[in-house]
């Protein structure tokens, strides 16, 4: 593989000999996102200003659909009636790991000194939120992040995907919720959120700018479906494109 430094390299052996088996695709909505927005064509992250406000996005959808957070008038407030047993967001479904960027917004939310619009939490601290939830993603085992320097000074890193059919996977169930082969309603919740924020935060490996433009009232209406932080999230988008 000529062009690419040892580092990458070595990371690709490791993937060729990693035996370990992932039985389930994460349960929350950042990581999910972020698997998707590996190019696997290319074998390679596509390359996003926009990712780390989709991810803080898609913790916000996670957890006012889980109950923990509720709109008020267009501020994220938390829920008053939180989910029974529970007093912070634990991993989805009684299974897999907790996420650590749902985890984190749902505790700058709830420190804040008054609630605030779902696009200022979007907006907040959004640089890290790409590097928070690709750190855990490789924690997990579901990639591996080969880190180097370039003149020795300055950082780089390329993540490599270790499971790549079971992310094709989730690509292929979320293509007949954006092309209308199954109804908005009928289709089930994270694939609709999945849609409208891929749309909304230029995760073209999900949804190109052709289909944006194609199913332009279809991601509308899955974007309304998904809830506040999805129409903010769709709402800071550049009227291009």
């Amino acid at each position: 593989m000529p062009g690419l430094s040892p580092a990458v390299l070595a990371a690709w052996a490791w993937r060729c000999i990693h035996i370990r088996v992932n039985p389930d695709l994460p349960t929350s909505l950042p990581a999910k996102l972020y698997l998707l927005a590996y190019n696997l064509e290319k074998d390679q992250m596509y390359a996003n200003r926009r990712l780390g406000r989709a991810l803080r996005a898609a913790a916000l959808v996670e957890l006012e659909t889980d109950g923990w957070l509720t709109d008020d008038g267009g501020l994220a407030r938390v829920a008053a009636d939180l989910p029974p047993g529970r007093g912070e967001p634990t991993p989805r479904g009684g299974a897999g790991r907790a996420d650590p960027l749902v985890a984190a917004v749902h505790r700058q939310i709830s420190e804040a000194p008054a609630p605030r619009a779902w696009v200022d939490w979007i907006d907040h601290d959004h640089r890290r939120a790409a590097v928070e939830t690709r750190d855990d993603l490789e924690s997990a085992g579901w990639l591996r992040v080969a880190r180097g320097r370039v003149l020795s000074v300055i950082p780089t890193s390329a993540v490599v995907l270790l499971d790549r059919p079971r992310v094709r996977e989730l690509n292929r169930a979320a293509g007949p919720v954006l092309r209308g082969e199954v109804t908005p309603q009928a289709a089930p919740a994270d694939l609709v959120a999945l849609v409208a924020l891929a749309a909304a935060g230029d995760v073209i490996t999900l949804v190109n700018v052709s289909q944006r433009r194609a199913f332009a009232d279809r991601i509308a209406t899955l974007t309304a479906l998904a809830g506040p932080a999805a129409v903010a999230l769709a709402s800071r988008r550049p009227a291009r494109g």
